[in-house]
């Protein structure tokens, strides 16, 4: 039955989805049919002006359809928006046939609107869509030349079909290479931004700060907030230096990590300061650079070479002051004062420089603490976030698919698994994946090996240490591998100082997974533990309010809701319903006889049984003491009395051994159909507890229906 409504929902769609290009269809068929022609004195007639309306009605609303659905999500509406551009297309290749035709036809002044069209739509439309329109446009005119009564001009319909084609490929090619051209340079400028960034983050030292790549949304918006902030800070400090001591040219330089000097900022009114970066030499700015000296000096010659911020030989500086900028005690860079008019600088001057220097470094350093805050700030609510949704999720799934979902919130990861361990059997196995290659590793179960995921479960620690993954080593089994996974960190759930499983991220880039986002993972790890163990204890909870505790089958609570629910079902789609209702025949007396404990091994094997031989869609329950009751869905009161019988015959051939001897027993069934035996759960039950006393009182041993009552 379900298969039949969702075969029915997908016809429903595909017909809605379909319907739009029908219509555009009929209106591809008016100028086919020569609706647009127009009389010998070449006056549009009322006709023409009410079908010419309704087209334009109905493609002004299905363009605003097609604008729509550019907001939907791409998976879902790729679809649905190549049929509507499909049908836009056909629209308007009817539309301008139409006009063409009322303006003289094929052979008329405007027949070039169709190479116009076919440009329009070619650059436009998706790749498969605009081709196909293409091939649409050469097939209509050359049904349109049939049609005319006159046949196929073959020369003129290949010397038009070619140029249709041309300008269809054209502006295919062009726009397609265009469109490529400008993405490459929006992705060079991005990346060219995001470097730029990264060295200014290294050069502030923006402790905490993620970088420019892993950093996404709110966490880049703050490095770069906190990058411009510094920079403007600077140029505020420069700039008044400059005006302050009337200079030439104020510039801070800062050495990088290759120990060459970047500019970080500048204040200048100068055209020849080269861009850099500079080689510590042995001139003026050299050595306040790498020995840490102040130097005054005056009566410079111009185009003197110890100014490295100036291309070669342009210097014009008469005068020039450069004091070294410490650190805690570590020398970063220089901040150099020149002027052009030859005074020399005094020392008070000399003095302001320097305190100018504290200044800058505070911005520095408060521009840290702000991120320190910020990063801090933005992992508490990513780890909120994620302890309110771990905490909402009752079953494991949900815990699982909230523990990635958060995961990817924290790090930008290209494969994320989740493991469970088997600690009794020294069994791991990967519980969910998502990512590239998860179809590899989802369902993946290993013993304890040198992997990666087992050795951080034996140690309850994260692997590996620096979150870069060699090629030598295995982060689940030798069975699978992920060759193109160059970071990977590996983080233990741990509950109640036991492993029982872990979180793993991977990344196909290198230093994905640094100190800015491992505390977070190992926060948000913690948390999944706790949630995968509530949701555990969850389970066990749920199973034992819903299970009986001997035979692992339903209990009589959940199994009359489940009565309940199935007969509402059954009653709306108009399906049958069968119970069996089974009672093993002279139980008092193997009690009596045999013991309470031999009677719940008997008892726990008639569960077996029924959970055995029932099928899928079946559900068993213990009703109380020896009485099981199986609930069929779909099924007939023949079908039922043929698994009651299977039923009786698979117990009667069950010998239990015990401290008497051999013990065998059997079972008498009663089975009732809804709605043929009864209109409601009650009724039900009570038939088929009718038919059970029936096949009782008839010599037991045997299976009795509604009909015997």
């Amino acid at each position: 039955m379900a298969s039949l409504v969702h075969a029915a929902l997908t016809m429903r769609k595909t017909v809605r989805a379909s319907f739009g290009l029908l219509v555009a269809a009929l209106f591809a068929l008016a100028p086919l049919l020569g609706v647009f022609r127009t009389s010998t004195s070449g006056e549009i007639g009322i006709e023409h002006a009410i079908v010419g309306g309704v087209w334009a009605g109905w493609l002004a609303w299905r363009l605003s359809q097609r604008l729509r659905r550019d907001d939907a999500p791409a998976p879902t509406a790729r679809r649905e928006r190549m049929l509507l551009e499909a049908e836009l297309g056909l629209l308007l290749i009817a539309g301008v046939h139409g006009v063409v035709q009322a303006m003289g036809g094929l052979d008329g002044p405007v027949y070039a609107m169709v190479y116009v069209l076919v440009a329009f739509i070619a650059a436009f439309a998706v790749a498969p869509v605009g081709a196909i329109l293409v091939l649409a446009a050469i097939a209509y005119e050359v049904a349109l030349w049939a049609l005319t009564g006159r046949g196929v001009a073959v020369e003129r319909v290949a010397i038009h079909g070619v140029f249709i084609a041309f300008f269809g490929v054209l502006n295919l090619v062009f726009t397609r290479v265009e469109i490529a051209r400008v993405r490459e340079r929006s992705r060079k400028e991005r990346d060219e931004e995001r470097a730029r960034v990264e060295a200014d983050v290294r050069l502030f030292r923006l402790v905490g700060a993620p970088s420019a790549e892993a950093a996404e949304g709110s966490g880049e918006k703050v490095v770069r907030s906190s990058v411009d902030e510094v920079r403007d800070s600077l140029f505020h400090v420069l700039e008044l230096l400059k005006k302050t001591l009337d200079l030439h040219t104020c510039i801070l330089l800062f050495a990088g990590e290759d120990k060459r000097l970047r500019i970080i900022e500048m204040a200048t009114d100068s055209d020849d300061v080269d861009e850099g970066p500079f080689e510590v030499g042995a001139g003026a700015v050299g050595a306040v650079a790498t020995r840490g000296i102040v130097m005054n000096l005056e009566n410079l010659k111009p185009g003197y070479r110890g100014l490295c911020y100036y291309r070669e030989g342009a210097s014009k500086a008469r005068s020039f002051l450069g004091v070294p900028v410490l650190e805690h005690g570590q020398l970063r860079g220089a901040l150099c004062a020149d002027r052009l008019d030859g005074r020399a600088f005094s020392p008070r001057e000399e003095e302001i420089l320097k305190s100018a220097v504290g200044q800058v470094l505070r911005g520095i350093q408060n521009e840290r603490v702000f991120v320190q805050l910020e990063r801090s700030k933005r992992e508490q609510a990513q780890l909120f976030k994620a302890s309110r949704e771990l905490g909402a999720a009752l079953t494991e799934d949900e815990v699982l698919e909230a523990g990635l979902s958060a995961a990817a919130a924290i790090a930008r990861f290209d494969l994320a698994a989740i493991t469970f361990f088997d600690a009794d059997k020294r069994v791991h196995s990967v519980r969910i994946a998502r990512g590239l290659g998860a179809d590899a590793v989802h369902g993946v179960s290993f013993k304890d090996n040198h992997s990666l995921t087992a050795m951080v479960v034996k140690n309850k620690h994260y692997l590996p240490y620096k979150g870069e993954l060699d090629p030598k080593q295995v982060l689940y089994t030798s069975r699978v591998t992920l060759p193109s996974m160059r970071s990977a960190l590996v983080m233990p759930l741990v509950v109640r100082e036991g492993a029982i499983g872990t979180l793993a991220v991977a990344a196909e880039r290198a230093n994905a997974f640094g100190d800015g986002v491992r505390p977070t993972l190992q926060a948000l790890s913690n948390q999944l533990a706790i949630a995968l163990s509530n949701a555990r204890a969850v389970k066990r909870l749920e199973e034992m309010a819903t299970t009986d505790g001997l035979t692992g089958c339903l209990n009589k609570r959940a199994f009359l809701e489940d009565l309940e629910a199935k007969i509402r079902s059954a009653q709306r789609f108009q399906k049958k319903l069968s119970l069996i209702v089974t009672d093993i025949d002279h139980f008092k007396s193997v009690n009596d006889t045999y013991g309470h404990a031999t009677g719940d091994v008997v008892i726990k094997e008639l569960g077996a049984i029924l959970m055995r031989v029932k099928r899928e869609t079946d559900r068993v329950a213990r009703f109380g003491g020896e009485e099981f009751c199986v609930l069929c869905e779909e099924t007939d009161t023949e079908g039922a009395v043929q698994l009651a019988e299977r039923i009786r015959e698979e117990l009667g051939k069950t010998v239990f051994q015990t401290e008497l001897g051999k013990l065998k027993v059997a079972a008498s069934l009663g089975v009732a159909t809804f709605p043929a035996d009864a209109s409601s759960s009650a009724g039900l039950f009570e038939i088929t507890d009718k038919a059970l006393y029936a096949a009782k009182h008839g010599g037991r041993n045997q299976v009795r229906t509604a009909a015997d009552v």
